[in-house]
């Protein structure tokens, strides 16, 4: 019997390749995605100027980029993994129902290149 640990390797891995920075598909967006607020009622995720573009996708993708309250730069964890909002949990590096093994899969997400662009105002 196989035994794959498919499970969000981030902790495990010390990986923050999700949310330094956030990256959600532009599509998402203007599709009008919420984006999470703080306790506050204020916005979770502040946005960056800059558009990502995967180098894989160049023609038919972009992401837009935020910088997240509750990321901690240093440590590279969630400050509230706890009381994440749904877009975080709901985010995962790897399928359940995935037969990748997590490292490399891990390895892949993680190699993923990007060309970053600054939009012109």
């Amino acid at each position: 019997m196989e035994n794959f640990n498919n499970h969000a390797p981030c902790l495990d891995k010390n990986c923050s390749w999700c949310c330094n920075p956030v990256k959600i598909d532009s599509k998402k967006i203007l599709d009008g995605m919420p984006l999470p607020k703080d306790i506050n009622g204020e916005d979770l995720f502040l946005k960056r100027v800059e558009v990502l573009l995967p180098e894989e996708k160049i023609e038919t993708s972009k992401v837009f980029t935020y910088d997240c309250k509750n990321f901690d730069k240093d440590s590279g964890l969630c400050n509230d993994y706890e009381n994440r909002p749904e877009i975080c949990r709901n985010s995962t590096c790897i399928d359940p129902k995935s037969k990748v093994d997590v490292d490399e899969h891990h390895k892949n997400v993680t190699e993923q290149k990007f060309i970053k662009i600054i939009p012109m105002r």
